[in-house]
């Protein structure tokens, strides 16, 4: 089976700004860091206005979401100072 992620990437590239349009928002809804390549393109290079705003949005959206699960899975740092973090005790 065909991931969708590359469906809605090939997408990108239709000459229509509809389908381009649609093809981010899905992307959006999809939220993997592999589309952020490609929606930079978009908003680097689309000739419509409209479409690399929305590029640029929703990178950014994708971006942050992925920053955001890296740091939830990021194991706790151990300090250096076992006294760290207990001032005022």
């Amino acid at each position: 089976m065909r991931d969708p992620l590359d469906l809605w990437l090939q997408r990108l590239r239709d000459p229509e700004p509809a389908i381009r349009r649609q093809a981010i928002r899905q992307l959006e809804l999809i939220g993997d860091p592999r589309a952020l390549g490609a929606l930079a393109h978009l908003f680097a290079l689309d000739p419509d206005l409209e479409i690399r705003k929305l590029a640029q949005s929703v990178g950014k959206a994708i971006y942050q979401a992925a920053e955001r699960r890296q740091a939830h899975q990021r194991p706790a740092q151990p300090t250096d100072n076992p006294d760290k973090g207990r001032a005022g005790l």
